[in-house]
């Protein structure tokens, strides 16, 4: 069922996915609140692997130290070098390739190549910001709120909260169950918010995935939460074609058990997920450039109670199968995205009443919910950097 009885406005003017200035704001207001989804274990598996990255502005490298997940700032405390280029690797030391000055999984420098040209030489003051880290299942995210410090403090973990979404999360990615069969970063020429708008309904699924999802449920067959921290959609609507069958019969010789359970989870402002009792697909999507974005996408599928080859291969191309549709699915996404953002630029040129023109049905209420937290949340930026502004002004 709803919650709302009446339709509802739109409440992000269409110049907030077209203006540089709003876009630099969001880039803040996003580090601002808090953990972002990097990788996951999986690739982080043996001491020395490394994941590196730019995530809203801050260039990153998150690292198994000795069976320590660490996130550290990817630049050389020296001459601001990067360390590694961005991507997946391997490296025994955590080196710099323009002198070599070496580093520890605190930050700190381990070994400065001719170290007598540095006397009196602050540790402390010369090393690599660090970043909180915490793992949820198999789930790796890092704490960009109180940037690079020196040293994580532990104390920031709780920012991520106890909230249900965090050991839902969990439980739908705990490597005892599920495996990960699905790794991807995707860009989109819109702005970071239209994804996830199309992604908050099931109003556009007759549309754009009528070969894939079907068409949306209806109010009868669905449930919608609004929590402070997110929204939920639930439904167990499901389709009784030939492959909907074939899905269920490989699940239950695989694994024992199978439910029509769908739900999608929204973590605001922009954490999502979907899960059913055969895929996990986490995501989150972040702006990269004015009317840009990209999506970082990781899917898991379950593992065979049954052993043996039969049930390996069975496994297997399921995971295959699965992540062949998580793609399809996201294609289909990805070629309305741009046309949505071609709308947002003609009505910002033409100086249109963006408000009055966009308007959310009730079955569009997450979106609503959605842009309610994002209201604030730059209302909440915009009243911190004017005081920080002031406080500047004053020093």
């Amino acid at each position: 069922m709803y919650h709302a009885t009446n339709s509802q406005p739109a409440l992000l003017p269409s110049n907030w996915y077209t203006d540089p200035s709003i876009h630099d704001r969001e880039r803040i207001a996003l580090r601002q609140a808090g953990w972002q989804l990097v990788t996951t274990t999986t690739e982080l598996s043996k001491p020395g692997d490394y994941q590196a990255l730019d995530r809203l502005g801050v260039p990153l490298i998150v690292r198994n130290h000795d069976g320590e997940l660490v996130a550290l700032r990817n630049v050389c405390a020296h001459r601001q070098c990067q360390l590694v280029t961005e991507g997946g690797g391997h490296a025994k030391e955590l080196k710099c390739p323009y002198h070599g000055w070496q580093y520890g999984g605190d930050g700190r420098t381990r070994k400065i190549p001719a170290a007598k040209n540095f006397p009196h030489f602050d540790r402390e003051l010369y090393r690599l910001g660090s970043f909180p880290v915490r793992v949820v299942g198999q789930l790796v995210f890092v704490n960009l709120s109180g940037g690079a410090s020196q040293g994580a403090d532990e104390s920031d973990l709780a920012t991520l909260g106890d909230d249900d979404w965090v050991s839902d999360f969990a439980a739908n990615t705990d490597a005892t169950s599920w495996r990960q069969v699905l790794q991807e970063e995707l860009e989109y020429p819109c702005d970071w918010k239209i994804p996830i708008e199309g992604s908050l309904e099931s109003y556009h699924l007759s549309e754009v995935h009528s070969q894939t999802f079907g068409s949306d449920p209806g109010e009868s067959e669905s449930t919608h939460e609004l929590m402070a921290w997110g929204t939920r959609f639930r439904t167990d609507a499901r389709d009784d074609s030939f492959l909907a069958r074939m899905e269920e019969r490989v699940m239950r010789w695989m694994v024992g058990e199978f439910g029509p359970h769908y739900q999608h989870v929204h973590v605001f402002p922009n954490i999502m997920a979907s899960f059913t009792d055969t895929m996990s697909l986490v995501y989150q999507i972040t702006p990269i450039g004015i009317s840009t974005s990209k999506m970082t996408v990781f899917g898991f599928t379950r593992r065979p109670k049954r052993s043996g080859v039969v049930g390996k291969m069975v496994a297997n191309g399921l995971g295959r199968s699965a992540a062949s549709m998580a793609r399809k699915v996201l294609a289909e996404d990805a070629a309305i995205f741009p046309r949505v953002q071609a709308g947002m630029d003609s009505a910002g040129a033409a100086g249109m009443n963006e408000k009055a023109s966009r308007i959310f049905g009730r079955c569009e209420e997450r979106l609503h919910a959605f842009h309610v937290h994002w209201n604030a949340s730059m209302k909440a930026e915009s009243m911190k950097s004017n005081k920080d502004s002031l406080e500047d002004h004053h020093e």
